[in-house]
């Protein structure tokens, strides 16, 4: 357990807050720091991204569990601007001061694999070793193969042409956006990271980031074309270097691929309503 937690005094202070909310709280087994705070790198801009682990059998209202929880930082200062669920057992928060927190309530066995490598218990029943094997036992239990990542990407790259082809300018963008992501996710689980876009702004060499950085477009039919032949041309020639590797396009990706290159078949830049 924690006795001086990471941060500013502000998360300093928010952190000790929180702990001391539910210090005896039947319902909860552990609170858990993750993310930059727990790693030791965070600045003044660091979020606070909790996990707290509850029973089994213990149901929890994330929206007025937080709301509740946020009125206990008055003390502070603080006040909640905005409360934002992300599904049943998580939600966002921005305080009034900017600063924002993320806290996901769970049982142990929903532990995600993506906060143990980086974590810190505060405090809690339930101790590091537990909670560290509880999340590696999930860590492929919802992921997609690289193969399947790579599928994907392939597939945007295709929708890429179409909505061109549509004169869909912001459809077109939103593809390329999407491909990005799922190569940062290949590059990231083959160098065994988490949090893809962080990790791979934090550990990519800088030609691999300005390669990736020439397929972003503006909303223009020009660049958008250009994008998608820079994107092309990465998946060609740099998806060795980017999983170690560990991929290589499939004869029948690259014929997929060509198809596009060779037929890149725009159409006006007026999205259809």
């Amino acid at each position: 357990m924690v006795k001086d937690y990471p941060g500013t005094p502000q998360h300093q202070a928010l952190l000790q807050a929180i702990v001391a909310y539910y210090a005896n709280d039947p319902r909860i087994q552990a609170i858990v720091l993750f993310g930059s705070l727990a790693r030791g790198n965070w600045d003044r801009y660091s979020d606070l991204d909790l996990d707290v682990l509850i029973g089994d059998d213990v149901v929890v209202n994330v929206s007025e569990e937080l709301t509740r929880l946020c009125n206990s930082f008055a003390s502070l200062g603080e006040r909640a601007a905005l409360i934002i669920p992300d599904g049943d057992d998580e939600a966002d928060i921005v305080l009034e001061s900017l600063m924002e927190l993320s806290i996901r309530y769970h049982p142990l066995r929903s532990t995600s694999p993506n906060i143990v490598d980086d974590m810190l218990v505060l405090t809690g029943r339930i101790d590091e070793t537990a909670i560290k094997a509880a999340g590696n036992a999930n860590r492929h239990a919802s992921e997609d193969t690289f193969d399947a990542l790579l599928d994907r990407c392939v597939r945007y790259a295709v929708e890429t042409k179409v909505a061109l082809q549509r004169g869909r300018l912001w459809s077109a963008i939103d593809f390329l956006h999407r491909m990005r992501a799922l190569v940062m996710e290949l590059y990231s689980r083959t160098h065994d990271g988490v949090r893809p876009l962080q990790f791979f702004q934090a550990t990519a060499d800088a030609e691999l980031q300005s390669h990736l950085a020439a397929t972003v477009p503006s909303y223009d039919l020009s660049s958008i074309t250009k994008s998608l032949e820079r994107f092309l041309d990465f998946l060609e020639h740099d998806l060795d270097r980017l999983t170690q590797g560990q991929m290589q396009l499939r004869e029948n990706q690259r014929q997929l691929l060509k198809q596009v290159q060779l037929n890149p078949g725009v159409g006006n830049a007026n999205e259809n309503r």
